[in-house]
């Protein structure tokens, strides 16, 4: 069910739907069954997210900017609902430059909200990029969440969860909307590999989880 998601579960990004089927058991078992929610990239087929219902779990949508303009990634994150329905939709917004950020960010939820006035999305920026939180939206808009990621750049350093999660507070997102994308696995104060770095969410049971592919690195999985 999508009318609960963002709010006080968890959930996790699929970075490689092709194996995901024989996955699902595990992710569908860990932790007693903890992640309910799984977002899943643009290109996974329709029967992968059938597979996910299938498993008890909710399939929802990640979506990446890939270098196009506000408008174009609404347009194309739109036609992408249209074409693989899933429940909600976690808006993954990095750019190479700070400047245009808040302005890209305002201008993709709106072209969506013309659409899609109620549907779920989550604004997913990386590390200290708080400013870019449209916070009167979020304010106004009861199904527009946001979250920030724990992680500097391709899993180079690991950051507080509460930091990460203050930065968004403090740069107007109502607390009760604000969650984490927690890395799986990551450097840790220059270490030479990847490390396990999930915490224990059994308590918050809030936020996003990067990625099965981590979670499988780090022998969550």
């Amino acid at each position: 069910m999508a009318d609960r998601v963002f709010e006080d579960r968890l959930g996790l990004w699929i970075g490689s739907p092709g194996s995901l089927v024989d996955r699902l058991p595990r992710i569908r078992s860990f932790a007693g069954g903890i992640i309910r929610d799984l977002f899943l990239p643009r290109t996974a087929a329709p029967s992968i997210f059938a597979a996910v219902r299938g498993a008890g779990l909710s399939a929802h949508l990640y979506v990446s900017t890939d270098g196009l303009d506000a408008r174009a990634y609404a347009e194309r994150t739109l036609a992408d609902i249209v074409r693989l329905k899933p429940g909600a939709c976690d808006l993954n917004i990095e750019l190479s430059a700070d400047p245009p950020l808040a302005a890209y960010v305002e201008t993709a939820v709106r072209a969506i909200r013309v659409e899609r006035k109620a549907y779920r999305l989550r604004v997913n920026l990386a590390p200290w990029k708080g400013f870019a939180v449209p916070a009167a939206l979020l304010a106004g808009d009861p199904a527009l969440y946001a979250c920030e990621q724990n992680y500097l750049g391709n899993m180079e350093e690991l950051l507080s969860p509460a930091d990460v999660l203050s930065d968004l507070v403090a740069h107007g997102c109502p607390a009760s909307k604000a969650t984490v994308c927690y890395a799986a696995a990551c450097k840790v104060l220059g270490s030479p590999t990847r490390l396990r770095t999930l915490p224990d969410l059994s308590r918050t049971r809030r936020g996003v989880i990067f990625t099965e592919d981590l979670m499988a690195e780090a022998g969550l999985l």
